[in-house]
């Protein structure tokens, strides 16, 4: 079972109160997900399909330090356009790449939780990536 949020800033009311047209419809849009290791989640009505696959590495700062440098959060998706092939991509919060394209989309990780030195380091990784279509 998926366990996934989305946020979306599409519009679906025409400029002038009429049911929308196909040009309203494929208008470009931004929705934000929360994907739980292991776990997927698609956008733009199932035409892109993401998969966190794994935590690769985290050297984000503690809550609990002080240090000099942010860190990184760097994790691995598999991402899927409907009825093509499946591609691997890393993503990082504080090292490049920063965001991956694909196909129409663009994905940026925003956040991963839980974030180190909270003491929730046991529960299960969840990546947030805000995905954009042109």
């Amino acid at each position: 079972m998926a366990t996934s949020v989305a946020c979306s800033s599409a519009t679906t009311t025409a400029r002038d109160g009429s049911s929308p047209d196909a040009s309203a419809q494929s208008a470009p849009r931004t929705d934000t997900l929360s994907i739980r290791l292991g776990q997927s989640a698609a956008v733009d009505a199932g035409r892109l399909e993401l998969k966190f696959d794994s935590r690769v590495a985290d050297s984000r700062c503690p809550a609990n330090a002080t240090c000099v440098w942010a860190g990184d959060a760097h994790v691995r998706l598999t991402t899927r356009i409907a009825g093509g092939a499946s591609t691997t991509s890393d993503l990082h919060s504080g090292l490049e790449p920063l965001k991956v394209k694909v196909d129409r989309y663009t994905i940026t990780m925003i956040g991963m939780t839980p974030y180190p030195g909270t003491g929730r380091d046991a529960d299960t990784p969840v990546v947030i990536v805000r995905v954009s279509s042109e």
